[in-house]
């Protein structure tokens, strides 16, 4: 089926744009006056054209922006404000140009007579499983308000917890940065100048010197190598990590890093007891729920466990005995667990377990710096021992390289 990028205004004249697939042009036209929007250009997007969409890259929806949108949403809905007249409202304050386009596509779907569901389940790239599958057990079970106020806490959380972890990153991130900085204008426009100050005098240099005078040749003469291959490397990863089996396989590896893997696994716990229960509170039942923590999870080894557990729960397992026999779950989280099916009180016992793993993703996250340092410090070390015993070990031996001149 062929996609088409189509412009088109709403009712109060907003300009909305956007690609979207459809059998011919005029079907998509008669669709977007259905929708109660005024069609203005209507052109088939080309297979075989090449595209830059540079607007595409600068109006991206962050987990910001649905994180308070959802806030927002919440609130005046408790406040008994109608959904057409919430969405009219967040359309009209709304800046960021994708999320108010696709609002404006939601308001006209259910003014046409969709649910809340079905209208954000058509915006898969902004409003995913997770965010869709909640609406839609809220509605069903008529519980929209408290679903909204469990969805706008879990994206607060999972938003506060990613927003911590690249906080936390920044510095081993600078210093990495720095480093390579250094070191390539080292090879550039240092090391040249003691070559040919070595060079006079025609003696055999040490073997750290002969290193360091290769890799800055290589650097001057063959950047272009360099460059290329680091090019072909980052194509490369990211072609098999965009398959099935290297998303998988690096992943599982992402959670065997020293200091990075625990706090991965900590983040996966985390996520997964909070997700869980928010769903399992909305009225959806547990292997659904598991399906849709397994999609919306960022690492494919993780998901491929929860979607094992969800298998064991449909042949008669209980949750904390199909956690027990998988990898990646702590044995914390299977003895809450086991604790809350006892009870009864399963999605208490979840969010408890993930305010666990809160608190030790924050400590982990405190003392990132502190666990990182020594592996900076190996890094920096080694290269400025290099760095002195190749430029100052022929100075030191001066008089013998000046004797052999």
């Amino acid at each position: 089926m062929p996609t088409f990028q189509y412009k088109a205004r709403d009712k109060d004249g907003i300009l909305i744009s956007g690609e979207i697939e459809a059998v011919t042009a005029q079907e998509l036209k008669d669709g977007l006056f259905h929708e109660g929007l005024i069609p203005l250009s209507v052109k088939e997007v080309r297979s075989g054209a090449l595209k830059l969409n540079i607007s595409g890259l600068f109006d991206k929806v962050r987990p910001e922006e649905i994180m308070i949108f959802t806030r927002q949403f919440h609130t005046l809905f408790k406040a008994g404000v109608s959904i057409d007249t919430i969405l009219d409202t967040m359309i009209k304050q709304l800046s960021g140009r994708s999320l108010k386009n696709a609002l404006v596509r939601v308001r006209a779907d259910v003014a046409s007579g969709s649910t809340l569901a079905q209208a954000f389940g058509r915006h898969p790239k902004i409003f995913n499983e997770l965010y869709v599958s909640m609406l839609s057990a809220g509605e069903e079970a008529g519980i929209l308000e408290e679903v909204l106020s469990h969805l706008s806490e879990l994206l607060s959380k999972d938003y506060e917890i990613k927003k911590n972890v690249k906080g936390a990153t920044l510095y081993p991130k600078i210093v990495i940065t720095v480093l390579i900085l250094a070191i390539v204008f080292l090879m550039i426009f240092v090391v040249p100048r003691f070559v040919d100050f070595y060079g006079r005098y025609g003696a055999e240099l040490p073997v750290p010197t002969r290193i360091l005078i290769g890799m800055s040749s290589f650097f001057r003469n063959y950047w272009y190598i360099a460059l290329g291959g680091v090019t072909i490397l980052i194509i490369l990863y990211r072609r098999f990590y965009n398959t099935n089996v290297g998303r998988f396989k690096i992943d599982r590896l992402r959670l065997k890093f020293p200091v990075f893997g625990p706090l991965n696994l900590k983040v996966a716990n985390a996520r997964f007891g909070h997700i869980l229960a928010a769903l399992y509170r909305s009225g959806l039942a547990m292997p659904r729920s598991l399906e849709v923590v397994a999609n919306v999870l960022d690492n494919a080894a993780g998901s491929l466990e929860v979607l094992k557990v969800r298998d064991e729960i449909q042949r008669g397992s209980t949750l904390s005995e199909a956690l027990s026999r998988q990898t990646y779950f702590s044995p914390v989280i299977v003895e809450t667990t086991a604790v809350g099916e006892r009870a009864g009180a399963l999605d208490e016992m979840l969010a408890t377990v993930a305010e666990h793993f809160d608190a030790e993703v924050t400590h982990t996250i405190k003392n990132l710096t502190t666990l990182l340092e020594p592996l900076l410090l190996v890094g920096i070390f080694g290269f400025v021992a290099l760095l002195a015993l190749a430029i100052f070990l022929p100075i030191w031996n001066m008089s013998e390289v000046i004797s052999g001149g």
